[in-house]
Order: C-alpha cells, then structure tokens, then sequence
C-alpha cells in the first residue's frame, strides 16, 4: 500500500541519521550524564520557558523480526472441553499458594539490568513522590474519603465508579510499597467492609471494576503475602482482599454468561445478567450485540492469578474461553495480530478493522505476553505468538516516521476500515514497556530498539510542549507531507508545530488527565536498560505535574498541556493517579529491587502480581 510508508518503518536502518535539531550525531549514551552540555539543566519545562526541542539522539533501529514463525490459529475456536459452571464461580477451595507448588516451578526470567549495588535509585526523589501521595491522600480522607474519588476544584467527593471506593482499592498497592503503612491500615479497615455484590449505581463497567478494584485487591494480597513488605496488619484484613476479590469476581463472571463466552460490556449486580452493548456498521447499517477487545481481552492475567491464589480454576477457564476468539480472529484483520475493537458477541467474529495498540485494544495485546511471563502453558504459549505476530505487523507497517523526523517513531492506529490513520494516541505508549520487557523475556534484543524507539516517541509528545505534559492523542504528515484528514494539510499552525516537532495535537485532544502509559515505558525502559535518561525524564514528568496539576486542595486534570499554566482545570482526580501515575514514578527512584520485574508481572492498572516462578519462598505462603 502506497499509504503504509515501507520505507520509513523500523526495518529501514538509519546507521547515519542525525536530528534535524541536534546537529552532528552525538555519541549515545553518553558515558556520563553529568558532563554531557546538551542535557537540559534543570531538566525541567514549565510555562516560563515555552516549548522546548528534543534533547536526545534516537539510535538507529534496525529491528528484524524474520525469526518469527507463522502463527498457528486453533479451529475452532472456544473451550468446548472446559465445562463452565452455570452457576457463576463458586469458591469452594481453600485459599493457597500458586496452581503449581515451588518444588516444580521454573526459575525466574532475569528481567532488570544489572545495577550495581546502590544504584538505580534516588532516595529523594522518591521521598518527594511519595509526599506527593501523601498531599492527595490527605485530601481525599478530608473531603471525599468513602467516596469514589475526590473532585479537587470544590473540595468534594463523587461516587463515579459504583460507590465501592475506588481510590482506597486502586491505590493500597502504592501505599504498600511507599510502606506507608498509617494509610495501608486505614484502607484496609475500609476494604474489609465494602459490599461487592451491590450497587445503586446500575449496570457496571466490568472492564475498569476488574482491573482497578479486582487488581488491586489481589495485587495488596500478593505483595502484604510475599514477605517483601511490611505486613504486620490485623490478619483478618489481609485475608479479606482475597474474599472480597473472588466476592467481586463471583458478580462479574455473569458478564461472561453469553453465547460464545466473550464477556459483555456490562453487568446488571441484581439480576445477574449481562448487559450487551452494540456496534452498527456503517455500510450495511446492521446492528450487533458486541463487545470491546480490550474490555473481553483484558481479564486473563488478573485471572490466571486470582484462580491461583484462590483455587478456583472457574475464573482462568472464562477468561481462557473468551480469550480464544481474540487469538483467532474471524475474519482475519488488515494485518496479522493487529485485530479491531469490535467483536460480536453472539458469533464470536469480529466486526472491525481498526487494529493498533489504541485505547480500545490495548490491554489485550499488553496481557498477551505478560500472562505468558505470569505463567508458560500451551495456551499462554499461544498468547506470545499472537503477540509476536503483532509486533511483526507493527514494525512492517504501522510503526512509522513523520515527514521530515526519520529519527522518530509513533505508532500509527487503523480507522475501521484497517486504512492507516497517520493518528496515535496516549494510550498506546504502554508499548514501548511492552516491547521492552518482550525484548527480555524471549530473549529477542531486536525487540529492545523498538521499545526505545516507541518510548522516545512517546516522551517527544510531552518534551515538547508547554507544560511538559502530553495530549491525549495526536497526529502526524505522511511521507508524502500529508495528513489522514485533508483538511488538515491546509492547517497552517499544525503545519508549523509539525515541522518544528514532528506532530501536531488535534483541537480537543490537548488535556493531561492524570493518564500514566507514557511513564509507564520510561518505567521499564530504566529498569531493562540502566539509562539514567530514562529517570531523567520522569523526574521532568513529575515536576511538570507539580507546576501544571497541583491546586490548593490536591491535584486535577489540565485542559491543554500546551497553553499557559495549562490553561484550566477539570474537576477531577482519578484514582489511577495514585494506582499508576505516582507508582512508576515511585517506583523509578525506589531500589531496583523494589518489584523486580523478574518476580513481578504488573496488569493494565499497574498492580504487581507474583510471576509463577522459583525464587526462594515467594510464593509459598
């Protein structure tokens, strides 16, 4: 396709490219942070000084996947050996260790660079983390504690996802790994009260209740059992995360209770029933009960663990089961692994084309090869091929170079239609962690300059711009000079902000609300390759939310990272600031052995849970 820039993807190698803002090539890295001139001292952008150019050289990317075999498509798809129970799971076993005792377990995967003793860290820059923690805890306890989550600008609380306390759930895992252990008792007192199988609130959102309520009770459980944390809590308190995730998992399998398996969008909690939702496609104009790909796709690792830990293999084998149509898509999508965001949930087939690492499909592809790092089995074996399909497709055709930026690389997303649509939004920056930490556990170090390259991209879009904070989405000229949408080809000032950064930011598409993914790949990023850069970056991060998101009472989302002072403020404060946002943070200046990523496998929502591997005792508690 003449659209899909072949000479600009990642197999073009670029052994003598230079930035057209950098001058002559620099060496890279530089063997000491401290004496390289061009590093930007302070490293720190904030209204006062305006946009700013990049301050690295991209390395060439020469990334060849060639290795990769075909992929084998089970027929047909589903599990029609699995018998599920109609009654939805039911925990009659005992609480344990993993499905498989230590004596048997593989040894772990070494995932994290080699950091001398010592370093790898910055003890206060984590300090001032977590009082960053602490100042929105502190607030949410005043004005909003019992609620879902805190409304920042008048000092209130909200119930906005179910009124279970989402803040207290998402964000005790941070808490425990701060090792604030005044705000872990509070919230574990909380926690042992909640009634999961009730709301007023109307049918619930099953893909967010389980990644951000579910996750974080079984990821407190794992780190509170592992004995890598202070855990001296009421017994009792602890044993509840586990009862209350398998309570809340329990109400949430009536979402998988459809035809083909594929859970639903929804649940009504009183009746037990799904709630469908539905996609028309616009050419035939034929409505379909269906499902988002990321919603259905995104419960197998939290899953796999909860049926571990629980001894309940119910809630692995739905998951399993729903999974199975993904890995096989029918009919085939524009490019292999690349699937779309729709699928019928009545057939099983799926409906659209818009394939890429967007919101919408992301979390399916990232639990891809985190579940086969969870666990290797024949069917999370599966899961890493797929995977491995769809980053061949990525490299081959969607991960691409602006006009005029051949040392920058966005990933592209697909209209639904499978067209390229020259578009990437925040979401998808998860995948240069994703890469990363695919480069390492398959031992595939071609994979690790797609990761770089991904996680530069991504960091180019908040390095950039006035308040050193990202957009939600943007967008980019073709090789040809031309945009997805043609009205944008005449659009003189995104003409002049791509020119000068490689990517323009869409009217609409200028907020920062609290989202993590792009600090999340400069997470693993640091962790696998021991570049101080990376570090360097989330402490840019972290200091343009200190200047840009702080208010009197906490902190809230900024309306257009690329006006004054950020412009405006919305009313809110997600709870994935505390889950996500302030844990990798945390977690770049903490010791390197603070969830070691060959121990820890961390879900969409940023909760760690135990790899099922060998390494001492634990797991076997």
């Amino acid at each position: 396709m003449a659209r899909t820039l072949a000479t600009a993807t990642l197999l073009t190698v670029l052994a003598n490219a230079t930035s057209e803002h950098e001058g002559p090539t620099k060496t890279y890295p530089p063997q000491s942070w401290s004496s390289v001139t061009w590093w930007p001292n302070p490293p720190f952008v904030t209204e006062s000084y305006g946009p700013i150019s990049p301050h690295y050289y991209t390395p060439p990317v020469t990334t060849s996947l060639s290795s990769v075999p075909a992929y084998t498509y089970t027929s047909p798809p589903g599990y029609s050996s699995v018998s599920i129970p109609t009654s939805y799971p039911n925990s009659t076993k005992p609480s344990g260790p993993g499905s498989t005792g230590n004596a048997t377990l593989p040894a772990c995967k070494k995932i994290q660079y080699d950091f001398p003793s010592g370093q790898g860290g910055n003890a206060d820059r984590a300090n001032a983390i977590k009082d960053a923690y602490l100042d929105g805890w502190n607030a949410y306890v005043k004005y909003a504690f019992g609620k879902d989550e805190l409304q920042p600008l008048n000092a209130s609380g909200v119930d906005n996802w179910f009124g279970w306390g989402v803040t207290i759930v998402d964000a005790i895992d941070t808490a425990i790994i701060m090792n604030l252990t005044d705000v872990v008792a509070q919230q574990l007192a909380f926690i042992q009260t909640i009634d999961f199988t009730t709301t007023t609130y109307g049918p619930v959102e099953i893909f967010d209740v389980n990644i951000r309520y579910l996750g974080g009770l079984v990821s407190a459980y794992d780190l509170l059992k592992s004995g890598q944390f202070y855990n001296d809590y009421p017994a009792d308190q602890i044993e509840a995360l586990l009862t209350q995730a398998q309570s809340l998992g329990n109400k949430i399998a009536y979402g998988f209770d459809t035809p083909t398996g594929l859970a639903s969008s929804n649940v009504n909690f009183t009746s037990n029933e799904p709630v469908f939702g539905t996609y028309t496609v616009a050419a035939t104009n034929v409505t379909y009960n269906s499902t988002n790909t990321a919603s259905t796709g995104t419960f197998i690792l939290d899953w796999f663990r909860l049926s571990d830990i629980s001894g309940n293999q119910s809630y692995r084998q739905l998951s399993e089961r729903a999974e199975s149509y993904l890995v096989n898509p029918s009919p085939a999508p524009s490019f292999p692994g690349l699937i779309g965001t729709q699928f019928d949930i009545d057939t099983g087939n799926m409906l659209t084309f818009d394939g890429g690492w967007e919101a919408g499909v992301d979390s399916m592809l990232e639990y891809l090869i985190k579940t086969y790092q969870y666990q290797q089995t024949p069917t999370t074996t599966q899961y890493k091929d797929f995977w491995l399909q769809a980053v061949d497709s990525t490299i081959k055709y969607i991960a691409l170079h602006p006009y005029g930026f051949d040392d920058l690389t966005f990933l592209s997303e697909l209209d639904v239609n499978g067209t390229i649509a020259y578009t990437q939004d925040d979401f998808s920056c998860f995948a240069g962690g994703n890469f990363l930490l695919g480069a390492k556990l398959l031992d595939m170090p071609e994979l690790l300059d797609l990761g770089i390259a991904v996680t530069d991209g991504c960091h180019q879009t908040y390095n950039t711009t006035l308040t050193g904070l990202g957009p939600i989405e943007w967008q980019w000229y073709n090789s040809s000079n031309l945009a997805y949408d043609p009205l944008r080809d005449n659009d003189s000032p995104a003409r002049k902000w791509a020119a000068k950064y490689g990517y323009f930011i869409p009217e609409g598409d200028e907020n920062w609300s609290s989202r993590p993914e792009p600090t999340e790949s400069l997470f693993y990023a640091h962790r696998i390759t021991g570049d101080a850069r990376w570090a360097e970056y989330g402490w840019q991060v972290f200091q343009a939310i200190n200047e840009t998101a702080r208010n009197p009472i906490a902190f809230a989302t900024v309306n257009n990272v690329n006006m004054p002072f950020g412009g405006s403020m919305s009313n809110n404060l997600d709870s994935f600031f505390f889950a996500e946002v302030l844990k990798y943070l945390y977690l770049l200046f903490s010791d390197p052995s603070v969830i070691d990523l060959s121990e820890w496998v961390i879900n969409t929502e940023a909760h760690p849970f135990l790899v099922q591997c060998g390494n001492g005792a634990v797991d076997n508690y």
